[in-house]
């Protein structure tokens, strides 16, 4: 039965993200917006505005807080911004695997996140999805070996934890926003960037960068975050149902996301001809834990970095 309240009307609420119609992360939004639409009885409605149509990520982040936006896909990276600690998920080679990710967010360590968002930025983080594993494409050449990515400009996330990591794998990192990413790559003003497989051939980054190195060096969570402002907006019967769905859609995502990725690397190779290596990770991987203590004690974070080893120890 439909939750009763002051949505009444219905409320119509603004679901905003960076990535173009039919990206995994759109479809995602979608499913949420489909779920809570049904599960209300249409007294609260999700509107998606994708490609960045109300703004860059900090700028949709920012507009939870306004109550110009009500939901907002946004890397932890950029939600970093906002509480510190976030920024400790840029770290290399966190989690071991899916059900390590699932443990840690869909537990006692989401859980202890929300609560921190709430306290320190007044937003929610209300689910959790999964680019999965993340990689690394340049204009320059094909990265064979760590070596390999020696003076790359590389453009990162804002936040320590990607500065620090590519500047420790010899690249020169470059903060720069997502929508700038493209004609960046174009005008040669950077070399290369990372992000999972199906962002680059949605976004069409092979066009610019045909060497693809498949480095798996990052799962990057981003969170589904709302406002305090929404919050107050839909009765608790319908924050449940969107808890609900949010919890429904990340599970949904993490599995689909994983496939997506396989399908846009083949497509790549196939359809487009982009170099594929697989730079031996020891060299990589030799860097992670060291890596991972000293982000963790730069954004005062050790405790949350051991609540994720503990989710991994106990499984």
């Amino acid at each position: 039965m439909p939750p009763q309240g002051r949505e009444a009307g219905p409320v119509v609420l603004r679901f905003a993200h960076n990535q173009p119609t039919g990206h995994p992360y759109d479809e995602a939004a979608r499913r949420f917006a489909a779920g809570v639409e049904a599960a209300t009885g249409g007294t609260v409605l999700v509107k998606i505005y994708p490609s960045s149509q109300l703004g860059d990520t900090v700028e949709q982040l920012e507009g939870l807080l306004l109550g110009t936006v009500d939901f907002s896909i946004a890397a932890t990276a950029f939600a970093s911004e906002f509480v510190p600690e976030f920024g400790l998920f840029s770290a290399p080679f966190l989690f071991e695997d899916v059900a390590h990710f699932g443990a840690v967010f869909d537990g006692e360590t989401g859980a202890m996140l929300d609560a921190l968002a709430k306290d320190r930025a007044g937003i929610r983080l209300v689910g959790m999805l999964s680019t999965g594993d993340r990689i690394f494409f340049n204009s320059r050449r094909a990265v064979e070996d760590i070596s390999d990515l020696n003076g790359l400009i590389v453009r990162v996330m804002p936040g320590k934890a990607d500065a620090m990591t590519w500047a420790s794998f010899g690249a020169i990192p470059t903060p720069m926003a997502y929508s700038e990413l493209y004609s960046a790559l174009q005008a040669g003003v950077i070399d290369g960037a990372e992000n999972d497989p199906a962002s680059i051939l949605s976004n069409r980054f092979f066009e610019a960068c045909p060497y693809l190195s498949v480095t798996n060096h990052l799962v990057l969570p981003l969170g589904i975050f709302s406002g305090e402002l929404t919050r107050r907006r839909v009765s608790e019967a319908a924050w449940r149902i969107i808890l609900e769905e949010a919890r429904k859609t990340s599970a949904w995502q993490r599995a689909y996301m994983d496939q997506r990725n396989r399908e846009a690397l083949r497509t790549m190779q196939t359809d487009f001809g982009v170099t594929v290596s697989y730079p031996e990770r020891v060299a990589f991987t030799e860097k992670a834990q060291a890596l991972q203590d000293q982000i963790a004690d730069e954004l005062g974070a050790g405790n949350l970095l051991e609540h994720i080893r503990r989710a991994q120890q106990a499984r």
